[in-house]
């Protein structure tokens, strides 16, 4: 779920975050909230550079790992017109849930603690307790006359969602002058370990989120390493987060970079709509564009159920159709 206010916020993007690098400097007059691209100081996309020419073997591939933020598929070819035989990797955390972690963890701190004495500004350290286990340690300054906060928050196995994240990550950003609500944040994740179940990556980048209207808007530049030494870019995303009385709704855009095909351009057709009781998105269609006229669209049936077609011919015409494809084996 989402974080926007006092809620939580998430989705990023149903996929909604977090993740190239750049360096956390909260300025006291609420200085650093335009967003602040990826630079590969420490992880580096060294894959295709071109776009990506989507064809029957890829589309879907292309087109989920752009929605989720990473490769997907507990079986490589499985959305091919061949099926061969390729090795089992689970991969199941999904871009969003990134970003709702690290946003949960920001949202354990309570900044209205760390108001009160006679300083202007102060530095406080303070321990949070993941959800299922583990810690993450932090020092934050903050000004009691603005609500801009700067600080750097280091995780010990925290836990969340049976997710594990170990490693650093500084933060900038500014609260209402009573501390009740963020306006908007900037996490910069430096070479963090991130474990769920049998899947594992590195992930390092930038997230911003400002949630002073709404919707919420938040930002994105990362690089995610898998177990496998694979690099993904997920580059200058925007996620548009609208929410509603038990769901939300995201339109996104950005470019994604797998390492084997090159990148392609996503947008939203129509917006990606998730129940908050439901763990994928249950309405809405995306849009993603490769090189020579080829394109593919990512069609949410329902919650338990998508489907893609791809133009490989770039005619603009759709001659390749996956069928249903279920959410679980993706």
């Amino acid at each position: 779920m989402i974080i926007t206010s006092n809620k939580h916020f998430g989705w990023l993007l149903s996929i909604v975050c977090i993740l190239g690098l750049v360096a956390c400097g909260g300025e006291g007059g609420g200085g650093g909230k335009d967003f602040a691209p990826a630079e590969p100081t420490g992880l580096m996309y060294t894959g295709v550079n071109s776009p990506a020419i989507i064809d029957s073997d890829n589309a879907a591939e292309l087109a989920s790992d752009a929605f989720i933020g990473g490769e997907t598929g507990s079986n490589l070819g499985m959305f091919s017109s061949v099926a061969d035989a390729q090795s089992t990797i689970e991969r199941k955390i999904k871009l969003y849930e990134v970003v709702q972690l690290f946003d949960g963890a920001l949202h354990k701190i309570d900044f209205s603690n760390h108001r009160g004495d006679l300083l202007a500004v102060k530095t406080e350290q303070d321990t949070v307790i993941g959800d299922c286990g583990g810690s993450a340690s932090y020092t934050v300054e903050m000004n009691d006359l603005n609500g801009t906060f700067t600080g750097l928050m280091t995780f010990n196995d925290y836990c969340n969602g049976n997710t594990f994240i170990s490693g650093t990550a500084g933060f900038y950003g500014q609260v209402t002058v009573d501390a009740s609500e963020f306006l908007y944040f900037n996490l910069s994740i430096d070479m963090i370990n991130l474990t769920s179940g049998d899947q594992s990556y590195v992930i390092d980048g930038d997230v911003s989120v400002d949630v002073s209207g709404s919707p919420s808007v938040a930002s994105l530049d990362m690089f995610m390493k898998d177990s496998s030494g694979e690099v993904f870019w997920v580059n200058n995303y925007s996620l548009i987060i609208s929410e509603g009385v038990d769901y939300f709704d995201v339109n996104a855009t950005g470019r994604f970079y797998n390492p084997t095909y090159g990148y392609v351009d996503l947008s939203t057709i129509t917006p990606v709509r998730t129940y908050n009781i439901y763990d994928w998105p249950s309405s809405g269609e995306l849009q993603i564009i490769g090189g020579e006229g080829t394109k593919a669209q990512l069609i949410v049936v329902d919650e338990n159920f998508l489907r893609i077609i791809a133009d490989t011919n770039g005619d603009g015409n759709y001659n390749y159709d996956t069928g249903q494809i279920s959410w679980s084996d993706l």
